[in-house]
């Protein structure tokens, strides 16, 4: 079989990360299959990936075959050839769409065989996840089939990707640094929370790089306590956070990573119109809720509605409350973010479901 990956680079890399993951978990699990990963920014997946070279049409990395998104002529001439079956299954991931050259193959060619489209969305702990899981779309051409995956935080979705090194549960280091990796704001009230911890004293700030990396460092200085940290590859990126004791985080990737260390953290989720971020970051507390004591959710549930609200002077003062008392409370709340952890692992790994998923639309 032939499975093809489209990815387009947004938002500071959490696209490739998740689907450099996927298409490695994929491979894994099926080494006879052929696994082709089509990316519009090769630079930038260059720097999760340093194998990668940003000037090839097509290379093979970990034996995942990576193709030039842009590259129309070369790839047109790969994929069209055989009478096309080199498009078998197209994964379509966060709403990306499709090369033109793909285009022209799906539907202005002859196509003598069933494409089928798997549409990976974005992660969500919103009902929606549930609903819109292996729902079926229409397209242009009856050989070209569309279905919905969601990747989700119930045994009603796809699930997280439960990757080599994650099936199993790292314990805290509860000396650890602490990650801040976050979209940029005002962060003086989050910087005076944490130097006001007596827990947080002598552990040092790892600043990501990033679109919050700048605002973070001005609010923070330039002292001992931080390290300003480069671009880091995804290996080096999941054994850093493991074993950090606290973890500020943003995007889609690092967002499943952190729910499966089983770290204390706090999600800044990508701010939205309306503060639909709110929505996003509500259903996610819910999912959690269970797992804490009704008075130790409180404190969880205030940090993080106060870190995706609208900064103003009234919320910056319950930001810098809400954070201060969680990260004081860390150690107590660990148990609470472990056992969601290890439940969200019982809803299995995303490649296997999604690989079974695969075996079964490709049979019917």
């Amino acid at each position: 079989m032939e499975i093809t990956v489209l990815c387009k680079v947004v938002d500071n890399f959490g696209d490739i990360g998740v689907n450099w993951r996927l298409a490695k978990k994929l491979k894994k699990l099926c080494p006879q299959n052929k696994i082709n990963l089509i990316v519009d920014n090769l630079t930038s997946f260059n720097k999760i990936c340093d194998q990668v070279n940003p000037n090839e049409f097509l290379q093979e990395v970990c034996g995942i075959f990576v193709y030039d998104w842009n590259a129309y002529d070369f790839c047109y001439d790969k994929f069209s050839g055989q009478n096309n079956v080199h498009l078998q299954v197209i994964l379509e991931c966060f709403q990306c769409g499709r090369p033109d050259w793909m285009e022209k193959i799906l539907f202005d060619d002859e196509l003598n065989h069933t494409v089928q489209i798997i549409m990976i969305d974005y992660l969500s702990a919103e009902d929606y996840a549930e609903s819109f899981h292996k729902l079926q779309s229409l397209t242009r051409r009856g050989k070209v089939k569309k279905v919905n995956f969601m990747p989700g935080f119930t045994d009603k979705t796809g699930g997280l990707i439960i990757d080599e090194g994650w099936e199993e549960l790292t314990p805290r280091n509860e000396n650890g640094d602490i990650l801040f990796f976050t979209y940029a704001r005002n962060w003086e009230p989050v910087v005076n929370a944490i130097r006001g911890v007596e827990t947080c004293a002598g552990k040092k700030i790892l600043c990501a790089a990033g679109a919050g990396q700048e605002s973070f460092v001005k609010a923070w200085g330039l002292d001992e306590g931080i390290e300003v940290l480069p671009f880091v590859n995804q290996t080096d990126w999941d054994k850093m956070m493991k074993n950090c004791s606290f973890l500020f985080i943003r995007g889609e990737e690092s967002l499943s990573r952190a729910c499966l260390t089983g770290i204390p953290f706090i999600w800044h989720a990508y701010p939205q119109s309306d503060e639909y971020q709110l929505v996003k970051v509500n259903a996610l507390l819910e999912r959690m809720k269970k797992y804490f004591s009704l008075e130790d959710f409180g404190k969880v549930a205030a940090a993080w509605q106060a870190i995706n609200s609208p900064e103003s002077g009234e919320n910056d003062r319950r930001l810098e409350e809400s954070v201060l008392t969680m990260l004081a409370m860390q150690n107590q709340l660990a148990d609470g973010f472990r056992e969601f952890a290890l439940d969200l692992r019982k809803n299995g790994d995303l490649g296997q479901n999604l690989m079974t998923f695969i075996d079964e639309i490709c049979i019917m």
